[in-house]
């Protein structure tokens, strides 16, 4: 029935692609061809045309800054503004002439010796067809070009060697050279406000940088050497608060100042949250923090997610946010958690919906440092990404220094320290790698664990010693820094811990009379020994009693069963009790089954496997060892957590 096609088939099979000429007219390759004569801009013009993108065009004007312009904006007052404060260029270089009678001083035109009119060209303005043209035309030469991924505002930056940048707003350090800000290696670093340079002599002393805050420091009985350097002056200074940690917290401080003077540039981003009560002195630290950063800093008490995203636009700089209190509402907050938790690996761009239904790319990559009385609650991937530092009250009769009295000694060793990083870069991932490992073969942490207190650690060695650290010192901080030594990840449950813990944990009645009873207890009736005893009254009891919990825990999904020889908790995949306890927690709508797929030992279901009974309710499972789901006296939740882990 197709026969009659087989022509048309054989004529398409003898089609051949034509060859691309690219010195051919027409559109949609801004390449090597062009469609008209090639136009160039002058060698020292003031104005760059970087590229365009959807039919908007870019370019770095006179001053360095980035500008975007519609074509019915590539003309007139806006040319010249992109040209300011040297727009008398645009008459230089395309002026517009006018051919004038040349007049005397009485105003009357002057002749020559024939009686013919003086005639002269001048400059009367500059060519706004031509320079609009030829700015769009050398736009679309440079071609399709997106900002979002080409641009890199203030802040510190890695090279595609591996090298440090620093963009300093009207400064740039790159390749160990001040230039001033343009286009490098594809990646465009506009003109902004500026921020302070790095400065400092690098074997400065704390008491010629600073000498009143380390004679204040003396006189309070701490000793400071005399050739002691200003980031060991600083140490001194943080140690003079209230820590939770006091060998370990202010340590890490330090090591966030330098982590996120250079975020931008890091592999990872470390987040801290520093907390305490109203006495504590937390608003003295944090005025400490905005004189050491000099305004490189976006500082902000009840900020929003986009405020923050909108004003770090494509910059590095770090973040502090204060006042990220715990509320009935706590959907604010996560929202900025999120925004900081993305900022610390930056894995692709965040996506935003606009009110004109236009998606909005944003990459952040940027340090956070939260401040909060009260920490909200949180998902423990997120509160395993954070440091916290706890303040305790100051003690009595105790006094906040008062930091304005030195703010110039604080701003020089803010200076020094991304002076100190800048000039010790090629130290750093040498600096990295030994603390991570430290951190994951002595004190066993994890790979994100590691990044993170790894990343804090190495920035303090960075900013305090030179050199390489030895064995004892990695051996140290490797156990002060281990899973079990941390908070911050000795009480972190993974997920399916976390969801047999929810399950275990909610109270349910199941019998229909008698007050509620824990999951927890139900699986214990279910599971108890039977004593040998037939004769024996308890015996029987204990019987019943196993029975009875046997039979309740199906109503909610649950069934202990024996399979090769051992015991199991079978949890239903489909069962309305089942979700009905876990309706509230992020585990509902069956999320549970993949969960508890993923603990140690777990058996998930297949086809292959037949479904079990629950009460009647035949639906397929996952199969839990009883020694996971109900550990005993002598199997701690924590050796259930520590075996799953492990596993994964």
């Amino acid at each position: 029935m197709t026969g009659h096609l087989q022509p048309i088939r054989e004529a398409l099979s003898r089609i051949e692609e034509p060859e691309i000429d690219d010195h051919a007219g027409g559109a949609g390759f801004a390449g090597p061809r062009h469609a008209r004569p090639e136009s160039e801009m002058p060698d020292d013009c003031p104005v760059v045309p970087v590229g365009t993108e959807n039919g908007t065009f870019y370019f770095l004007t006179a001053l360095g800054e980035l500008r975007a312009l519609a074509p019915d904006k590539v003309a007139n007052k806006h040319i010249v503004a992109m040209f300011a404060p040297d727009s008398n260029y645009l008459e230089r270089a395309w002026p517009r002439r006018k051919e004038i009678a040349q007049v005397d001083e009485a105003g009357k035109p002057v002749k020559d010796k024939d009686g013919n009119v003086i005639k002269e060209w001048v400059t009367v303005g500059w060519n706004t067809e031509i320079v609009s043209a030829l700015l769009m035309d050398t736009c679309a030469q440079k071609g399709v070009w997106n900002p979002r991924e080409r641009v890199r505002g203030r802040g510190a930056w890695r090279a595609d060697d591996g090298s440090l940048i620093l963009h300093c707003g009207n400064h740039l350090l790159i390749n160990g050279r001040w230039v001033r800000p343009g286009e490098y290696g594809g990646m465009v670093y506009p003109m902004q406000t500026p921020i302070p340079r790095p400065d400092g002599a690098p074997r400065a002393k704390a008491e010629v940088m600073a000498p009143r805050l380390t004679a204040w420091l003396r006189d309070r009985g701490v000793e400071i050497p005399s050739d002691a350097s200003p980031s060991r002056l600083l140490l001194e200074i943080l140690r003079t608060w209230n820590w939770a940690r006091p060998m370990i917290d202010p340590v890490l401080l330090l090591g966030w100042f330098g982590a996120a003077m250079v975020g931008g540039a890091l592999k990872y981003r470390p987040l801290v949250w520093v907390t305490g009560g109203a006495e504590a002195g937390k608003s003295t630290l944090l005025e400490l923090i905005g004189y050491l950063f000099n305004g490189a800093i976006l500082q902000s008490p009840k900020a929003s997610e986009a405020g923050v995203r909108q004003t770090l636009g494509q910059q590095s700089l770090p973040v502090n946010l204060d006042e990220s209190e715990a509320d009935k509402d706590n959907s604010k907050i996560y929202a900025l958690i999120e925004l900081a938790r993305l900022a610390a690996t930056s894995q692709g761009n965040m996506l935003k919906g606009g009110q004109d239904h236009k998606a909005t790319e944003f990459r952040a990559e940027s340090c956070f440092l939260f401040s909060s009385i009260l920490v909200p609650p949180m998902e423990p991937a997120d509160r395993s990404r954070f440091a916290y530092l706890e303040l305790g009250a100051l003690p009595p009769g105790a006094r906040s220094p008062n930091f304005d009295r030195h703010v110039g000694e604080l701003r020089a060793i803010g200076a020094w320290l991304l002076k100190r990083f800048a000039d010790n870069w090629h130290r750093w991932s040498m600096l990295l790698d030994a603390y991570r490992d430290a951190l994951i073969d002595i004190g066993k942490q994890k790979n994100r664990a590691a990044d993170q207190f790894g990343t804090l650690r190495a920035a303090a060695e960075l900013l305090l010693h030179d050199g390489e650290p030895d064995a004892e010192e990695l051996a140290l901080w490797g156990g002060l820094l281990g899973r079990e030594a941390m908070d911050e990840t000795s009480s972190a449950e993974a997920e399916p811990m976390l969801c047999l813990s929810h399950l275990r944990s909610m109270p349910v009645n199941l019998v229909g009379v008698g007050p509620q009873r824990l999951v927890s207890e139900w699986l214990m009736d279910a599971t108890a020994p039977l004593i040998s005893t037939a004769l024996d009254p308890a015996a029987t009891e204990a019987k019943e009693r196993r029975a009875k919990a046997q039979a309740a825990i199906g109503r909610i999904g649950l069934k202990v069963v024996q399979e090769d020889g051992k015991d199991w908790l079978a949890v239903a995949t489909n069962h309305v009790g089942l979700a009905r306890l876990l309706q509230d927690t992020k585990f509902r709508d069956g999320v549970w089954t993949q969960a508890l797929a993923r603990l140690p030992g777990a058996i998930k279901s297949g086809r292959e496997r037949a479904a079990i009974r629950f009460a009647g309710h035949q639906s397929r499972c996952t199969l839990i060892p009883i020694a996971v789901a109900l550990p005993g006296e002598e199997d701690a939740p924590a050796i259930a957590v520590q075996k799953m882990e492990t596993a994964l």
